[in-house]
C-alpha cells in the first residue's frame, strides 16, 4: 500500500516537472543570446508565437543550456540573439515623422528594438526592422541602412515603388559615385547600392 503511494507521488513529481519542461521547448529553436557584458549563452530561444498567425514578442523567451527555466527578455536587457539564420541586434532606434517624412533616428536614451541582421560590415549595415501588420496580421518589415557612427538610419525601398533614391542619395552624399547612380537608375535592387557603396565609396 504504501509503496504504491510512494510510486504513485514520484510519478506526479515527475510530470509536475517534465511537463512544464516539455511546454517550453515547444516551439523553440537552438539559439544563444549576447548579454549586455557581451558574453554569448546558447540554449533555446522563441521570439514569435506559430500558427496561422505570427505574433513578435516583445521579449524573447530564452532556456539556457542545463536550466530548467525560461526567462524573458526585452532589447534593454540584451545586445541580441539569433537562432538558425536568423541574427538580432538590440539598438536605441526612434521612428521621427515630419512633413511627409519619416527619418530613423539613432540615439541612446531612445527605446530598443531588435532588428534583423542581413548584411553587416564594419562601415555599413543592412537590417529589417519586422513587424506586424495590423490589417493583415501579415509579418513585413522595413528596410533599414546604417552607417556606423551615424546618427540616423535610412529606409531603402518603398514598397512597390522601389529604391527611396532621394533619401539614400541625401544618406550617402559624401560618396559621389553612389549619388549619380542612384540617380541615373542604375542600382535597382538593395544589394546593389550596399555593395556599390562598399566597393566604390571606402577609402583604401
Amino acid at each position: 500500500m504504501f509503496k504504491r503511494l510512494e510510486r504513485y507521488s514520484l510519478l506526479i513529481l515527475f510530470s509536475c516537472v517534465l511537463g512544464p519542461l516539455s511546454g517550453q521547448s515547444k516551439n523553440y529553436s537552438e539559439g544563444y543570446i549576447i548579454t549586455i557584458e557581451g558574453d554569448t549563452i546558447e540554449g533555446l530561444v522563441k521570439d514569435r508565437s506559430g500558427g496561422m498567425f505570427t505574433d513578435l514578442y516583445s521579449r524573447i523567451r530564452f532556456k539556457a543550456e542545463n536550466s530548467l527555466f525560461k526567462k524573458k527578455y526585452s532589447p534593454d536587457k540584451i545586445l541580441g540573439y539569433g537562432y538558425g539564420d536568423h541574427s538580432y541586434e538590440s539598438f536605441p532606434l526612434r521612428e521621427e515623422s515630419s512633413f511627409f517624412k519619416i527619418r530613423y533616428y539613432v540615439k541612446e536614451g531612445n527605446e530598443r528594438v531588435f532588428l534583423r541582421v542581413i548584411l553587416k560590415n564594419e562601415a555599413l549595415s543592412y537590417y529589417h526592422w519586422e513587424y506586424i501588420e495590423e490589417d493583415s496580421n501579415y509579418l513585413d518589415y522595413i528596410p533599414l541602412f546604417y552607417r556606423w557612427g551615424s546618427e540616423e538610419m535610412v529606409r531603402v525601398t518603398q514598397g512597390a515603388l522601389g529604391l527611396k533614391r532621394k533619401q539614400l542619395a541625401a544618406y550617402f552624399r559624401d560618396c559621389p559615385e553612389l549619388v549619380h547612380a542612384l540617380e541615373r537608375k542604375e542600382l535597382k535592387e538593395i544589394t546593389g547600392v550596399y555593395y556599390f557603396y562598399l566597393e566604390k565609396c571606402l577609402g583604401p
